[in-house]
């Protein structure tokens, strides 16, 4: 499959699921290629997935984007991107997101079966992230929040 087969359900559901859940306008984002390594922007959920196709979704942002989600989604405000609701907000966005996406390759492509493992967030200055013997695509989009980058790391399984 190519590569637009592989990130565009999950740009489609960034897009689906900022607007619907927080009131957030996606701008759609130019690709990234950053190979089997790239840098956080300090902020990032991770989701797994397994089944037909084997991977990880990475929702990236600077922690200022972070506290406006978790604001824009709670009504409350925080001051540091550790805090517990700000954590739980940010899983819960990539949680939805990957689920919309996978849910939405599970119903173009029947038997794929794809399954999403728990969310984890990994917050801090100066961390990389690597795809090993994953091909893995990337998109840097705009949003009123903050810059928000995606990055779909993908293995094609057993079907």
């Amino acid at each position: 499959m190519s590569s637009t087969t592989y990130i565009v359900p999950f740009i489609k559901a960034v897009a689906s699921v900022f607007k619907d859940m927080l009131g957030i306008v996606v701008t759609k984002g130019e690709p990234v290629d950053e190979g089997e390594e790239f840098g956080s922007q300090g902020f990032a959920v991770i989701v797994g997935f397994t089944g037909g196709w084997r991977g990880r979704f990475f929702l990236d942002m600077p922690p200022t984007a972070a506290l406006r989600l978790a604001s824009i989604l709670t009504g409350e405000e925080y001051a540091s991107p550790t805090e517990e609701e700000v954590l739980l907000s940010a899983a819960e966005i990539g949680n939805v997101v990957c689920g919309n996406a996978v849910t939405a390759v599970n119903d173009a492509y029947p038997g794929l079966n794809i399954r999403l493992t728990p969310p984890s967030v990994f917050v801090g200055d100066g961390f990389s992230m690597f795809n090993v013997r994953l091909s893995s695509y990337s998109v840097l989009m705009q949003t009123e929040a903050g810059p928000i980058k995606i990055n779909v790391a993908v293995e094609e399984g057993k079907r």
